[in-house]
């Protein structure tokens, strides 16, 4: 009976212990990031992976620190495709916004002219199925996107 009890306490031990696994942290690097003469970060990109995250600074709110993101991997060459777009957009300044999809939200690239140079406004939808929820980045200019995307150092 003894050993009945000591096999069974020994299957629920290792039932209940085999529940928890141990995830090894991995490890994202930093491509860029862009802020403006010290003040607090404006937008970074991070990658881990094939994965690329985009967090960016909510403009809705001016003395709280909010980050929004969106990631997406990097298939067939995404990154340089949308670092493409975007050089294209500050080339052509497109009247209309430069809508892009990911797998998990909408992302806006709202192009206009401050001070007769160049701005990009980057808006993203909180998910797919909630299209109207939408947070805005600051203002960017050419010099700022090239450090996000890493290009200029």
């Amino acid at each position: 009976m003894k050993k009945i009890t000591f096999l069974l306490m020994l299957l629920i031990s290792s039932a209940s212990f085999a529940q928890l696994k141990k995830v090894e942290p991995t490890k994202s690097e930093i491509i860029g990031k862009s802020q403006q003469f010290g003040g607090p970060l404006e937008a970074e990109i991070t990658k881990s992976g094939n994965t690329y995250t985009l967090r960016f600074r909510d403009a809705k709110f001016k003395t709280i620190d909010e980050y929004r993101s969106f990631s997406f991997e990097d298939v067939d060459n995404t990154f340089n495709d949308l670092y493409a777009t975007i050089e294209q957009g500050f080339k052509d300044m497109p009247k209309e916004d430069i809508m892009l999809e990911l797998p998990n939200h909408y992302v806006w690239l709202t192009f206009s002219k401050f001070l007769g140079s160049p701005i990009l406004t980057l808006s993203c939808s909180a998910n797919k199925t909630n299209p109207d929820l939408i947070y805005f980045s600051n203002e960017m200019a050419k010099k700022q996107v090239e450090k996000l995307f890493g290009k200029r150092k």
